[in-house]
């Protein structure tokens, strides 16, 4: 960042301040007039000075060019003006005067209008500039810094220095200008009251500056205080966990309540002093009108001023306090946002960057050429050595193994080799450049990188793992196309004034070529390889089948996945496996859904008809009244309610047995025990509460036979449910149609997930293997039907959520190494990537990674070499020093 802010907006602001500049001198010739025409109006028009000796009439706007006397003093007539009685005349002075008005406030008009798009251009570029130099941060520069508080710096701080780079040249010139405009017209009416009015500016310029020092250094204090309550509320949030854990809420408020109060004692401090300065510099403003008024009505009294000129002083000076305040206020900003913006520089400004992505830096070397490390020694914040004067030489392509204890040079070694670290002595080279030496959008051609920490971004999978391929630049396409669409050209200019890309994200950034693909239609294939070698496929398929299409959809697309319901209850019967699957049949009960499920026997699309809020649901009650079905399954609940308080009582609440069994929460015991408690003492459920009858009327609706095994469920009871659904489904109000869709046996259900589709049905409990006979089937028909692909893709849209979380460890990890895989990479440096998984699961996955980096380079550590066979070569580390450079694996020895 250049360190000067005036430097850095004239650079970027230039002809934009020069016009400007232009506008304002343009405009002093009619301010001028403005101030004269007043004097007019009282001598000429009101006192009748045009029209002394009898005159009935006089001329107006008479316009003529004399030269001076020395070149002979001769006069052209420009203009004879119009000639009008004093009535008329009056009036057209004072017309005059009014547009006089209306081309001043013009001219401020566009002069502010300009300004402030500059302000926020000049905004925007400077967001944008401080956002590519922090993606150009060192890994070890940007990891120290807290998320909160260069956010806050981006977004906040900047803010006003944006609200003051329109200001930065124009508005002093501008305020100039028109004081000096004002004062210089006041001196020529009056030198005695020019010279008063000049007193009392300058003072005004003198002291209160002086007297908003301390009011500037409480700002920047309010400034450094806010950024720093911004980072710790950042660090609140991010150990939220741990806070609860120790419960040490109480402690990290009482610590942001006396970090409020700083910033409460600062903040009273400089509105304090801020009205103090604001008191004294009105006082001084209201000085000079007194002045004009006392003096000036002295001078026009005894002759020596004209009452117009008195009145045209007195109309200059209520423009001139304006202006002066304004400047001493620009003055003030301009200190303050120095201040701001030299803080901001030098956070941006760390002692090395990486190289621009647009700059030119070393060509990508080919992939055969090996990557050589000279003296390479790191040392941690205390001086201990991490790696020792390492030199080496990794021969390309190979796969190499980097093993040793966790925290030895293996992992500082893997994080050099991925440019994850670069504060180290020495040299590390690929082919003849340094690895330092390439911007992110050459290395990612070369390498990546994969670490214990997989990071992800809020979105699909699909986005995540293309992350890694949204990497090559667009072109700007037939300049044509913009201009035919006038809000693309205005943003295709606006960011080109700003020094922001020139286009847009939303464009196709995909780079085909790395992914091996010709086109948008082959990138799922290129994603499904890169999951496969990650083996991510099976949870990919799982989120797919668990998806749900959307409306985009065609009815003609769906009906493929009705045939293959169709298909499965076809091989189903075929090979004697269909009392492993519930149908939904209109006319049966499904034994392996819930009492709810069956008395709707459709997909919920709102809150209304949910499960976890169906028995607080009117209508639905009263379907339950009318078919004398509430009380068999109050009742019901009741059972299910001691079956639970009895069963699970004492366990914890992440046991699977609550997940499989119970219809009840864990955390919902405690009141259920009293609600059962009360039954007993009380001998029936119809005393209970409202809310306890609802309670269990909700558990009663959740039961399962087969789950749950009370008996509970007989003939009778079956035909009064079904009962209950057709007249549920023929009495339903209109205002429910978009609350529920009926299952149909012959019509893709949009609201029920893909494998609900499919099966259309419940998996039989109790059966042994039956999930895994039955998902097994299902996935034969899927694939003979071609629809795996579709699947596939519907997994891809799932959404990751923040950090991944929507995702288990595990998942992560292998999402993370499939983005590392999908651009072919010519090296995979792989640190400490596999901690998320057995040692089984690793072997496994460590095999997907080789075969998919055959022929190209894999950098892995391993904790022994046991786990390395295979590999081209070990490197055995203990501490910050190789012991071991070569290993031959039990393979090469073969």
């Amino acid at each position: 960042m250049d360190p000067s802010l005036f430097r850095y907006v004239w650079r970027h602001s230039r002809g934009e301040q020069i016009f400007l500049l232009l506008v304002i001198l343009a405009s002093l010739p009619f301010y001028w007039i403005s101030l004269e025409v007043p004097k007019h109006i009282v001598n000429q028009a009101i006192q009748g000075g045009a029209f002394e000796g009898g005159k009935q009439t006089a001329r107006l706007f008479e316009m003529s060019l004399s030269l001076p006397d020395f070149l002979g003093g001769a006069t052209w007539r420009i203009y004879e003006g119009i000639e009008l009685t004093r009535v008329p005349f009056l009036f057209a002075l004072s017309l005059w005067f009014l547009v006089l008005v209306l081309i001043n406030g013009a001219f401020k008009y566009v002069i502010n209008i300009r300004k402030g798009i500059l302000g926020e251009r000049m905004l925007r570029r400077l967001r944008f500039d401080l956002f590519s130099i922090l993606m150009r941060f060192r890994p070890e520069d940007i990891a120290p810094l807290k998320p909160a508080e260069v956010a806050g710096m981006i977004k906040d701080e900047v803010d006003p220095i944006g609200g003051f780079i329109g200001d930065a040249f124009i508005q002093p010139i501008f305020l100039v200008t028109q004081a000096g405009t004002a004062l210089l017209f006041i001196m020529m009416q009056s030198p005695s009251l020019g010279l008063a009015a000049l007193v009392v500016v300058l003072a005004q310029a003198i002291i209160i500056p002086i007297l908003r020092r301390e009011q500037i250094r409480l700002g920047r204090e309010r400034q450094l205080a806010s950024r720093q309550l911004a980072g710790r509320i950042g660090e609140a949030i991010e150990t939220a966990p741990a806070l609860h854990t120790f419960g040490a809420t109480r402690y990290v408020e009482a610590e942001i309540g006396d970090r409020l109060g700083g910033l409460y004692r600062i903040r009273a401090d400089l509105f304090r002093r801020k009205f103090a300065v604001k008191f004294l510099n009105n006082l001084l403003a209201q000085l000079t009108p007194f002045i004009f008024y006392a003096a000036g009505g002295y001078f026009a009294l005894i002759g020596t001023v004209s009452i117009g000129s008195l009145v045209a002083v007195i109309n200059a000076y209520k423009d001139l306090p304006a202006p002066i305040n304004d400047l001493i206020t620009w003055d003030q900003q301009r200190q303050d946002v120095q201040v701001k913006y030299e803080q901001v520089s030098a956070q941006f400004s760390p002692e090395r960057l990486l190289p621009p992505a647009n700059g030119k830096t070393a060509a990508i070397p080919p992939a055969d050429t090996p990557i050589q490390l000279t003296s390479v020694s790191v040392q941690d914040a205390r001086g201990v050595s991490l790696l020792d004067r390492l030199s080496l030489t990794l021969e390309r392509p190979s796969h190499i193994a980097l093993v040793g204890p966790a925290g030895a040079g293996r992992d500082i070694l893997a994080r050099i080799l991925g440019r994850q670290f670069l504060a180290f002595q020495g040299s590390v080279k690929i082919g003849e450049a340094e690895i330092s030496s390439f911007s992110d959008l050459e290395l990612s051609q070369i390498l990546s990188f994969v670490g214990p920490d997989p990071l992800l971004s809020p979105g699909s999978i699909r986005d995540n793992i293309l992350f890694a391929a949204q990497r090559r630049p667009p072109s700007l396409g037939d300049i044509s196309v913009l201009v035919s669409d006038n809000a693309q050209y205005k943003a295709f200019l606006e960011a080109r004034r700003s020094g922001n890309p020139l286009v847009s994200a939303d464009a196709d950034w995909t780079d085909y070529q790395a992914l091996g693909v010709a086109g948008p239609q082959e990138v799922d294939e290129a994603i499904r390889r890169a999951l496969d070698a990650a083996g991510a496929f099976a949870d990919i398929n799982r989120f797919g089948v668990r998806g749900r299409f959307d409306d985009s959809h065609s009815d003609a697309f769906l009906e493929r996945f009705v045939r293959a319901r169709q298909v499965v209850r076809e091989r189903l019967a075929n090979k004697g496996m269909s009392h492993l699957v519930d149908p939904f049949d209109p006319q049966l009960y499904n034994a392996g859904a819930s009492v709810g499920e069956n008395l709707l026997f459709g997909v919920p699309k709102g809150k209304r008809l949910h499960m976890d809020s169906l028995q607080r649901d009117s209508f639905m009650r009263s379907i339950l009244e009318a078919e004398a079905l509430l009380e068999p399954l109050i009742d019901f609940g009741l059972r299910v309610a001691e079956m639970a308080v009895e069963t699970f009582a004492g366990l914890p609440p992440e046991h699977p047995v609550f997940e499989r069994y119970s219809a009840i929460r864990p955390e919902d015991l405690p009141r259920f025990q009293e609600i059962v408690d009360s039954v007993h003492a009380r001998g029936t459920t119809r005393a209970l509460s409202s809310s306890a009858r609802t309670r269990l009327l909700g558990a009663g609706l959740a039961y399962i036979e087969p789950r749950h095994r009370l008996g509970l469920v007989t003939e009778a009871f079956t035909a009064r449910v079904l009962r209950a659904r057709h007249s549920f489904r023929n009495h339903l109000p209109s205002h429910y149609s978009d609350e529920i869709e009926f299952y149909d046996p012959a019509r893709y259900m949009r609201a029920a997930p893909v494998g609900d589709n499919i099966l259309f049905g419940r998996i039989s409990y109790g059966i042994a293997n039956a999930p895994e006979r039955v998902y097994a089937l299902a996935r034969s028909v899927v694939e003979e039907l071609g629809l795996d692909k579709d699947i596939f893709a519907l997994g891809l849209n799932f959404e990751v959520g923040k950090n991944g979380w929507q995702l288990q460890p595990a998942q992560r990890a292998r999402i993370a190494i499939a983005r590392a895989l999908v651009a072919n990479p010519q090296i995979l440096v792989m640190e400490n990537a596999l901690l998320a998984f057995s040692s089984s699961e690793a072997e496994e996955l460590l095999h997907g990674v080789r075969n998919a980096m055959q022929g190209r380079t894999l950098i892995a550590t391993l904790a022994s070499s046991t786990q390395a066979e295979g590999f081209d070569r070990v490197i055995e580390f203990e501490g910050p020093r190789i012991v071991t450079r070569d290993i031959v694996t039990l393979a090469q020895s073969a």
